[in-house]
């Protein structure tokens, strides 16, 4: 394709500034997305706190597997269930999982 006094590679350089905003413009859409979303998960109730992680484990009862789930924290944050004075690093969550 010819040059013709620059207009192929400055019709190319609008196209691809055009583009560029576009994706801008898409980007800024979907982080003001996810700070709604955020927004709505804090709203709905407890999080998990900081530093802290789940972990799925399994259990073999009556030849049967079950997967249950626990959260685990670097350091014990979480109230013991008999005694509340004292702190665990784990808390158990009651639902199992497949």
């Amino acid at each position: 394709m010819a040059n013709i006094n620059g207009f192929v590679s400055l019709q190319t350089s609008k196209q691809t500034t055009q583009s560029a905003a576009i994706r801008g413009k898409q980007i800024q859409g979907l982080i003001r997305k996810m700070k709604q979303k955020i927004k709505k998960i804090e709203r709905e109730g407890e999080i998990i706190p900081r530093d802290c992680h789940i972990i799925r484990y399994q259990v073999n009862r009556n030849q049967k597997l079950y997967y249950y789930y626990k959260l685990e924290s670097a350091s014990p944050i979480f109230p013991i269930a008999t005694d509340s004075q004292k702190k665990t690093q784990y808390k158990y969550e009651r639902k199992s999982g497949k």
